[in-house]
């Protein structure tokens, strides 16, 4: 078991540093004209590879840090142990450590991140016994999963303004519990039928016949929570369309990996209850069943954290988008950003040479997963402008709008047409985590 935990120590170790590298400051390449049109596309998918890989660090060492909690606190009284093992309270320790450094990574600087690192923080001293009476380090350690589980869904404190976004965030809250139970209640099943010396047979008994009831009813929570995600969503003409998203095949893709491993648990246990004479034997191979269901479950897990989507009602924008290109003959400067609850604003500022004249058309498109909307901005202002750039007029284009319904990697692309009919043309990918 300690052989599992430094390979498993490890492996978070390698993780955490594989993230933070390319996501410092120092690797992030500088915006400039000439390779703005070379290495948008590549840097796009690098990037989006990167915030689902944070989404991922994040999702699991908090589902982690609870299944390990509620293994602790419902499913191990029902052996009769009173002290926690020392390989539970190791995995516990290091799943809070790995939370709180995943909260820290993968959030930005608005207050919700505030608030997780603060819950995770109180929950990580709950873990390390900085507070003294076993029952204030329960209930602190209760109220943190409490908050905690439903923040990981939230971009902001208006998802509870609409009654989808309250339903969505229950749903997805019930699906990273349910999970929970799996990842952390498996690994702590793991631990003990590990353990040295082995517990007596009515001990283990009890012990999983309490986990499998309570993986039989988190296994429900995991099929009801991925099935309403396959619900038909307005397609781009507004009319509801199933399966209109390349998620929804990922999303049956994990129900039947579910439905794989609640085979595989079942079929262990149940050999393991006939085992009769042969219990040791089965002991084994029902060990190496609940090894083979988590690291299915992991999977499950990464799946998870590639459909999943933010609770509908906040703002899509955590932090504003800001692009600017200098070029020799034009230059442009987009702005985007959340606009006083009603979508997003967008101004678009084309500097042309003196005396060129204002620009024939002017045009922002944004585009997702291949479908694209128009943004419909309007000329506001334009001529010489003092603060500027020499010898360049200054015009300026606005428009207001929900035009960046959801998270994902957006495909901006501005075309504007000059006085003397000169196209020029520049497109970025943003990626919205």
């Amino acid at each position: 078991m300690r052989v599992f935990m430094r390979r498993f120590a490890a492996a978070l170790l390698l993780t955490a540093v594989c993230l933070y590298v390319p996501s410092a400051p120092g690797w992030e390449a500088a915006a400039s004209s000439g390779h703005e049109h070379m290495h948008a596309e590549v840097s796009g998918e690098w990037s989006g590879l990167l915030v689902k890989l944070k989404s991922f660090a994040e999702m699991s060492s908090v589902m982690l840090l609870l299944g390990v909690f509620v293994f602790r606190a419902v499913l191990l009284p029902a052996s009769g142990e009173r002290e926690v093992w020392p390989a539970i309270g190791r995995i516990e320790r290091i799943a809070s450590v790995a939370a709180l450094y995943a909260l820290m990574l993968a959030g930005s600087n608005n207050s919700l991140t505030i608030i997780k690192v603060a819950v995770a923080i109180v929950w990580l001293l709950a873990v390390w016994e900085i507070f003294t009476p076993a029952k204030l380090s329960t209930v602190l350690k209760t109220l943190c999963a409490l908050v905690l589980v439903p923040l990981l869904h939230m971009e902001s404190v208006g998802a509870f303004l609409s009654i989808t976004g309250t339903i969505a965030l229950l749903v997805s809250s019930i699906h990273t519990a349910s999970l929970a139970v799996w990842i952390g209640g498996g690994v702590s099943v793991y631990a003990a039928l590990a353990r040295k010396p082995e517990l007596s047979g009515p001990q283990l008994q009890l012990l999983l016949a309490r986990f499998m009831t309570w993986a039989a009813a988190a296994c429900c929570g995991i099929v009801f929570s991925s099935l309403i995600g396959l619900f038909p969503g307005p397609g781009a003409d507004g009319r509801a369309e199933w399966m209109s998203r390349p998620e929804d095949i990922l999303i049956l893709f994990k129900l039947l990996l579910i439905l794989v491993i609640v085979w595989v648990a079942t079929d262990g246990y149940g050999r393991w209850r006939r085992a009769g004479d042969e219990e040791m034997r089965f002991r084994f191979r029902y060990k190496q069943s609940v090894r083979f269901s988590l690291s299915l479950t992991v999977l499950v897990m990464l799946v998870s954290a590639l459909v999943s989507t933010p609770v509908p009602g906040g703002r899509v924008l955590k932090e504003p988008i800001y692009w600017h290109v200098m070029g020799q003959e034009a230059h442009m400067s987009l702005r985007i950003r959340e606009w006083s609850g009603r979508g997003q604003q967008v101004r678009l500022d084309i500097w042309l040479p003196s005396g060129t004249g204002k620009p024939v058309s002017a045009e922002v498109a944004l585009r997702r997963d291949e479908k694209g909307v128009k943004v419909p901005i309007l000329y506001k202002e334009g001529g010489p402008d003092p603060y500027g750039f020499e010898g360049f007029d200054k015009y300026t284009y606005e428009s207001e709008g929900n035009y960046m319904a959801g998270n994902g990697s957006w495909t901006i692309e501005v075309v504007v047409t000059d006085g003397r009919q000169k196209r020029h043309t520049y497109e970025k990918v943003e990626v919205i985590p």
